[in-house]
């Protein structure tokens, strides 16, 4: 027999065209094996040439090792899901669903299992007054030039919008307006998930609502999303940002909370970055979406400094930090590791804890376009059980964005140092939002989910008996 673990040849596309059983091996034309398997009817291609493998080995984290999966799916329908998943399912084979790859600890890594690009599913089915129906893979950039072409918008846009549905749904998705509609689980009105069993379901609030609430923010543990029914707002045509800066982290963060308890604004983000002294800048921005705001009503009360108000186009707003990302991308800095540490810290706390972090990371870890942020929320607007987070009306997530170079500690020093903010945060009753570099054991899991363990466990059981989904975050073991 033909050695299977061979480089392909230089002409070979790396297209599979069968599964060897004896060695768990998938094959090319070209390549045989002692007990052959037809592969299920695709519509897309599995493919094992090592650029593909390569390129579904890591996150953009870039703080665990490489780990390569044993072939890439590229759906051509959501049916290729199914056959794959039930595939997987009957040769013990792990599979888990990739979209951006934007976490930072592995958890859209399949190690020697199955990778499905989601990038391939892209199409949007319909936008109309109060809702959008789209693929997962469709990227938030490509769903919001279209609905604000008919005037209409998701009320949470994560701040960089080249990701995709599926992804952002799969943890949670987070904005400068979540303190008034929740992350972006929770503006989901339907989903289509294929569930560890290879079933294709519809799920809402109302109907198979154990399986919805298990999907949503589940890191795709029960379910991989391929089409979800979002909903729609009035799109504004034009924005006015105010740009705040203050003396103090202190000063800061009370300006949020006035913000927040009375909604004068509809977006709110604390900023934090090194300026040209080496000392720390802090600056909120926030934007009114009224076609004629009142400045000075605006700013009433507030205990800035300085101030920089413009007006720009809405599209053009939501997508400036992908403008940003395209330079750093160019300059090769998007390649380095980011084991960035995201926390849900409670009101009550986190003045001293910023304070503390401030002392510790070094000015050299973070930058303008990867700062430290401060997100806002009102605990009322959280409706999706497995986003957890502080038990406390107000509460913030504090995003600490930082970039491994030859000037900073390397990435295993960092994610340890995220280890001990996050049992910090952890020991007065702060969570994590679960695209943090942090090493979690399932202990540490069943400890995040807390009240909602038992249900999401028994979610599990039933929509994933045999344990092949999404394996790299190590909930379930």
């Amino acid at each position: 027999m033909p050695d299977t673990s061979s480089p392909l040849r230089p002409d070979s596309q790396g297209l599979v065209t069968a599964f060897d059983v004896a060695s768990g091996s998938w094959l090319t034309a070209g390549q045989t094996g002692s007990r052959l398997e037809r592969l299920p009817s695709l519509e897309g291609r599995l493919l094992v040439s090592s650029e593909v493998l390569e390129g579904a080995a890591n996150d953009f984290g870039l703080a665990v090792p490489s780990r390569r999966p044993s072939v890439v799916l590229q759906p051509g329908s959501e049916q290729d899901v199914v056959h794959m998943v039930r595939f997987a399912r009957a040769h013990g084979l792990k599979i888990g669903a990739r979209g951006t790859a934007h976490t930072m600890f592995g958890h859209t890594q399949v190690d020697g299992g199955i990778v499905i690009d989601m990038r391939k599913l892209d199409r949007i089915y319909s936008i109309g007054e109060d809702r959008a129906e789209v693929d997962a893979g469709v990227l938030w950039s490509e769903l919001v030039s279209r609905a604000v072409a008919r005037g209409r918008t998701p009320p949470v846009l994560t701040d960089l919008l080249e990701m995709s549905v599926g992804g952002t749904l799969s943890v949670g998705g987070v904005s400068g307006t979540s303190y008034r509609y929740g992350t972006q689980v929770d503006t989901v009105l339907e989903l289509r998930v294929v569930t560890g069993e290879g079933e294709l379901v519809s799920c809402s609030p109302n109907r198979n609502q154990e399986l919805f609430n298990a999907v949503l923010a589940g890191l795709g543990q029960c379910g991989i999303i391929v089409r979800a029914t979002l909903r729609l707002v009035p799109a504004p045509a034009r924005v006015r940002l105010y740009g705040l800066k203050y003396a103090s982290h202190e000063a800061l963060i009370q300006d949020e909370l006035t913000a927040i308890r009375d909604g004068r604004f509809d977006y709110v983000l604390g900023v934090m970055f090194p300026g040209p002294d080496g000392k720390w800048e802090h600056l909120m921005h926030s934007a009114s979406y009224l076609a004629q705001p009142d400045d000075e009503r605006m700013l009433a009360g507030l205990s800035h400094q300085q101030s920089n108000i413009k007006d720009v186009p809405y599209l053009e707003w939501v997508n400036s930090l992908s403008q940003q990302l395209g330079e750093l991308k160019r300059l090769g800095q998007y390649v380095r590791p980011h084991p960035w540490c995201d926390l849900l810290v409670p009101s009550s706390r986190i003045a001293s804890f910023v304070s503390d972090v401030l002392r510790e990371v070094a000015p050299t870890e973070i930058s303008r376009v990867f700062p430290l942020l401060l997100y806002p929320f009102n605990r009322q607007h959280i409706t999706r059980p497995l986003f957890r987070v502080p038990d406390e009306d107000t509460f913030f997530l504090f995003d600490i964005l930082r970039t491994v170079s030859p000037e900073t500690r390397t990435a295993a020093q960092m994610v340890a140092h995220n280890r001990l903010l996050f049992e910090l945060n952890r020991s007065w009753g702060g969570t994590h939002y679960a695209i943090c570099a942090v090493g979690c054991s399932h202990e540490d899991w069943k400890r995040h989910f807390g009240s909602a363990w038992d249900a999401f466990a028994a979610a599990k059981r039933r929509y994933d008996p045999d344990g092949v989904l999404t394996p790299g975050p190590g909930i379930f073991g």
